[in-house]
């Protein structure tokens, strides 16, 4: 198993108030598979992503990741896990305004072990010819794509994508979701999505449903789709 989380409690205390953002959540996913967790705004699913990828802490449980529990990980070992085995795809890119879209990319692959060629991975993504224009002078949809290349030139194990369609329109946010598959396909990547869209769900191998914090719904979807077959 590649994915293990158990017994996941989260809380966050807000002057005197303590609001529980995840509750007792159990789930699994194995290597390679793609995982779609639906939820409407405040149902803990930001939290979940962002304690999977080392971002936020726990108050009990277990978070184990190909192997090693990271919630026993110290700041430096964690920020290793992060840098080595995590790539991040946000719904607003997150992309510095002022680095070319090559040197967006090369900002990760200069903290990688073992990076991917920066040539090579703007080519996957469709951004090759437009590797010397700034941020500002993509569409949305493009900046999304050099994310995703930001994110893949490293490797990772486990790419994570917070709404990575939810600030595109239809046809930009299916080729991102083509994209992701490719990625899942071509590089044996473990993918997680969190989105409000239920459409997306279609792509995944498992789907994982949560409100208030909890589970509602754990399952496994048997009629996969392609990115293309999916509508909404």
């Amino acid at each position: 198993m590649f994915i293990e989380i158990k017994n996941v409690n989260k809380s966050y205390n807000t002057g005197k108030i303590s609001l529980d953002a995840l509750k007792n959540v159990n789930l699994t996913m194995n290597e390679g598979q793609i995982g779609v967790i639906l939820g409407p705004s405040g149902s803990g699913k930001s939290t979940l992503l962002n304690i999977i990828g080392g971002i936020d802490h726990i108050d009990s449980g277990n978070v184990i990741v190909d192997g090693v529990d990271i919630v026993k990980l110290n700041d430096n070992k964690l920020t290793q896990y992060r840098r080595n085995s995590v790539g991040f795809i946000f719904q607003f890119y997150n992309l510095v305004p002022n680095l070319t879209v090559y040197e967006n990319v090369e900002v990760a692959a200069n903290i990688s072990k073992d990076p991917i060629n920066i040539d090579e991975v703007l080519n996957s993504v469709g951004m090759s010819e437009y590797k010397h224009r700034f941020p500002r002078e993509l569409s949305g949809g493009q900046q999304q794509r050099v994310s995703i290349a930001r994110a893949i030139v490293k490797k990772p194990k486990l790419l994570l994508c917070d709404e990575p369609t939810g600030a595109l329109d239809y046809n930009a946010a299916k080729e991102i979701l083509k994209l992701i598959t490719q990625v899942n396909k071509e590089f044996a990547t473990t993918v997680i999505i969190i989105t409000h869209n239920t459409a997306i769900s279609g792509i995944a191998n498992r789907i994982i449903k949560l409100r208030s914090g909890e589970i509602s719904e754990n399952e496994v979807n048997e009629n996969v789709l392609s990115a293309e077959g999916i509508e909404w």
